[in-house]
């Protein structure tokens, strides 16, 4: 566990040899993305950051202010729909035509189920196109950058680390069938295929430092904006404002995450009393992935990836991603 001033203290010691020099950023028009997002460039130090997302009319204030903050950051934006895997190449295509390297890869887009199941123009499920195989696909696909880095090349998956379940329905990852759908299996399911399609992929990658994070409750407008309809917002709303962390204190984390030694043995040196992150392989520092909860505390999760193991899960759940994104490749 790292407690906030520990997190802003490290932050504040970030330089140019310990920022990322080149990111990409998901989910950064809105809520801790955009907290996170915000925090980064508000380093001054120069950078460049591509951000992905739709209309970005809407975004021009929000992006204008971002340059005048930073003159030293080049600041690009990537139109597209991450719902969709066929856009979600084609934005993939766009970065390796750009770029030779980049260091941070951060994916935070996504969407709360308010009850029914939507399904994009491609068949899936939207939440879980989203939140799980986009992700994958940009990962898969801009793995070759993040290994060509030499500089603390990390991927960063704001989600669920934590709750990983055997709850989930190996005959039906998709929950198509009827019964199976709903808020609480789609994110068993989603922490569930993260942590172990993140876990084989690190495992392969080992000079990459992989991050499954889960942030708490954040009052980032996500939850009313799915849920402000429903009979029991009116009783949930409160709670989360009085009892969340707000955006900014999330963002911090989320820094710290992105720079900090402790993950990895590189970035920003480690203040008085920490100590390097704990990894899914118990402490060595490469080839796994690190599960951080909302205390900034590594779990390892030992008896439910176990028994995860003995279902073949892991396995399971990778063949039907690759499945899944394939036709898209």
């Amino acid at each position: 566990m790292v407690s906030l001033p520990e997190i802003r203290a490290s932050n504040a010691r970030i330089t140019s040899t310990t920022a990322p020099h080149v990111s990409i950023f998901t989910g950064a028009t809105d809520g801790i993305g955009k907290a996170t997002l915000t925090r980064l460039i508000s380093t001054n130090l120069p950078m460049k950051v591509y951000i992905i997302g739709r209309n970005s009319e809407k975004h021009q204030p929000f992006l204008s202010k971002l340059r005048e903050s930073n003159n030293q950051a080049d600041i690009i934006w990537l139109e597209g729909q991450l719902s969709l895997l066929a856009d979600t190449k084609r934005l993939c295509d766009e970065v390796k035509a750009r770029e030779t390297s980049i260091d941070c890869l951060y994916m935070s887009a996504g969407f709360i189920a308010s009850g029914e199941r939507v399904e994009t123009s491609e068949g899936l499920c939207l939440a879980q196109s989203l939140t799980y195989y986009s992700r994958m696909m940009l990962i898969t696909h801009l793995l070759p950058l993040l290994n060509a880095s030499t500089n603390n090349p990390r991927i960063i998956s704001i989600l669920a680390a934590g709750n990983e379940s055997t709850s989930i329905y190996l005959d039906d990852l998709d929950l198509k069938q009827p019964g199976r759908f709903g808020l609480v299996p789609l994110s068993r399911a989603a922490a569930t295929y993260t942590t172990l399609s993140m876990s084989r992929l690190a495992e392969e990658n080992p000079g990459v430092v992989f991050i499954h994070h889960y942030p708490g409750g954040v009052d980032t407008g996500l939850f009313k904006k799915a849920w402000g309809e429903k009979w029991y917002w009116p009783l949930f709303g409160p709670v989360l404002a009085t009892f969340g962390t707000s955006p900014e204190e999330a963002a911090e984390k989320v820094l710290f995450l992105m720079t900090s030694a402790k993950y990895g043995g590189k970035g920003v040196e480690l203040g008085m009393g920490l100590r390097e992150g704990v990894n899914m392989k118990k402490g060595k520092q490469a080839g796994a992935l690190f599960l951080v909860n909302d205390k900034v505390k590594e779990l390892q999760q030992d008896k439910v990836m176990m028994q995860l193991r003995e279902m073949d899960a892991g396995d399971i759940v990778w063949r039907k991603t690759v499945e899944t994104i394939q036709p898209y490749s």
